[in-house]
């Protein structure tokens, strides 16, 4: 039952005047003994839910694990029963446990959703059980979906404007949102109303279809031997970290088994991680998971947008040049914290060149200035790309660090201000690596001397950079000299 599907196109892409907000965002309310309470009884209802799940696992013949489910740190996880060591099976769950798209197609009530793609199908196929709660032969694993996620995929659009302002990852949430609202809209028309006693509303409505999605893509797993997403019980559990670190969860087809084998030993007691590599960014985490990763500081990134300029006169040879490599004339690059991609640089440079000849000194392979020029204009609009992009979180990280520390924040609170972090991580991270670079260009030896062969550019950007903190000062300044009272410059002539 697990064979080639859908690919993997269906994952999620990389599908990115500073105001000082010294409050909470709005929705922030007190955690009080209610809420600690109720939290006190999700830990336990899951962890009666991880028993049953193991039990119904051991009637059904599935060999014991070296692993278990557990509730770990506020959500579902696995841990190592005893010690393990590199190399080691620690996972092997038989194929006939696994849902897949083979599985939708089949089924009475998720087939409806057998065009729309894996993960929109599995949506449907968990909603299908769920909807049969107890009669359902899966019972017990569909049990374990159970609780309410912090993806931002099931926030109120004006949580979304006030926690995710001027993140990148709130336009992929809208967008994500839409082609989810535009697909129930379709099922509904199609299979939902036309069928109600199939298709109960207070089951198949809108809101319960985003959070069957939601459940699905925290937990669905990409079998790469099989070209496949599948729900497998207790594989899918296992968590999967930002930065990439553990096993690789795949089908066997040897064993006829979804299994993991561990590159690291495990202690008795530890949880099991299973990222095979594949690095996600917080913006991913959080609208997968509901979770953000403050450990993976050195995998984060953000994407960085780039186009050429159609009326470039020398456009048709810039995308030839691009076609050549294996790029578009419209390219996304991940930005990590510690270094700009080579390839980001190349395309910006590519895109700055006016003079035919400097194409050939234009590579793709290692990082080669074109001219002194070329990389100043550079470096300086991803200067000014990343301060643009800083202004508009409307906040500094001093704030965010507030908000996640304030014992009254909510969890959406605290979810969404370490997003904020990590981000404004990576683009103070990309914004000191361009210091970096400019240090070299901006003051060069000269006959007359340590001068600055393009001052008159640099005062541009240094007022522009003083925009954002001082928006009033550089007013002032600007009227002052206007009506030529202006004296902070003394009485030396204008550059």
């Amino acid at each position: 039952r697990v064979r080639g599907g859908r690919g993997c196109g269906e994952q999620n892409g990389r599908g990115m005047a500073m105001h000082v907000r010294i409050h909470a965002p709005r929705g922030t309310r007190k955690r009080g003994a209610a809420t600690r309470a109720a939290r006190s009884n999700v830990v336990k209802t899951r962890a009666k839910s991880c028993d049953r799940l193991d039990a119904w696992l051991a009637e059904r013949g599935v060999p014991k694990q070296p692993v278990k489910p557990e509730h770990v740190d506020g959500r579902l996880g696995c841990v190592a029963t005893r010690d393990v060591m590199p190399g080691e099976q620690v996972l092997r769950v038989p194929q006939e446990f696994a849902i897949t798209a083979v599985d939708v197609a089949e089924h009475p009530e998720a087939s409806a959703a057998k065009e729309h793609g894996d993960l929109v199908g599995l949506a449907l196929w968990l909603l299908a059980e769920q909807a049969r709660g107890e009669s359902s032969e899966y019972a017990p694993y569909v049990e374990t979906f159970a609780g309410e996620s912090l993806s931002p995929l099931l926030w109120t659009q004006e949580e979304r404007d006030d926690l995710l302002k001027g993140s990148p990852t709130k336009e992929v949430v809208d967008g994500q949102l839409r082609e989810l609202e535009k697909t129930f809209e379709q099922l509904q028309q199609e299979h939902f109303e036309p069928d109600p006693d199939k298709y109960p509303s207070r089951h198949y409505n809108l809101e319960s279809f985003k959070r069957a999605f939601v459940a699905v893509l925290s937990r669905t797993i990409y079998l790469p031997s099989a070209d496949c997403f599948a729900l497998v019980p207790l594989a899918d559990m296992i968590k999967k970290p930002a930065d990439g670190s553990g096993g690789l969860i795949d089908f066997s087809i040897e064993e006829d088994a979804v299994v993991m084998t561990t590159p690291r030993s495990i202690l008795d007691g530890e949880e099991i991680l299973a990222g095979g590599g594949i690095e996600r960014s917080s913006g991913e985490m959080l609208i997968a998971t509901g979770h953000v990763d403050a450990d993976a500081y050195d995998t984060d990134y953000l994407n960085w947008d780039t186009e050429l300029v159609q009326a470039d006169k020398l456009y048709s040879f810039k995308k030839q040049i691009l076609e050549d490599k294996g790029l578009s004339t419209k390219q996304s690059f991940p930005v990590y914290v510690d270094r700009i991609p080579r390839q980001l640089l190349s395309f910006l440079r590519l895109s700055r060149v006016q003079d035919p000849s400097d194409f050939f000194k234009i590579s793709f392979e290692e990082d080669q200035k074109v001219s002194e020029a070329n990389e100043y204009e550079v470096l300086m609009l991803m200067m000014a790309e990343c301060q643009e992009r800083m202004g508009k979180y409307g906040a500094d990280l001093d704030n965010d660090f507030q908000i996640k520390n304030n014992p009254e924040s909510t969890p959406k609170d605290v979810v969404a201000a370490d997003l904020r972090i990590n981000e404004k991580r990576v683009l103070r991270g990309t914004m000191d690596g361009i210091r970096r670079r400019l240090a070299p260009i901006r003051k060069v030896p000269t006959k007359k001397g340590m001068q600055d062969p393009n001052q008159d550019i640099i005062d541009m950007f240094n007022e522009l950079e003083k925009l954002p903190g001082k928006p009033k000062e550089f007013l002032t300044s600007l009227l002052s000299r206007d009506k030529g009272k202006d004296k902070s410059r003394g009485s030396s002539p204008p550059r």
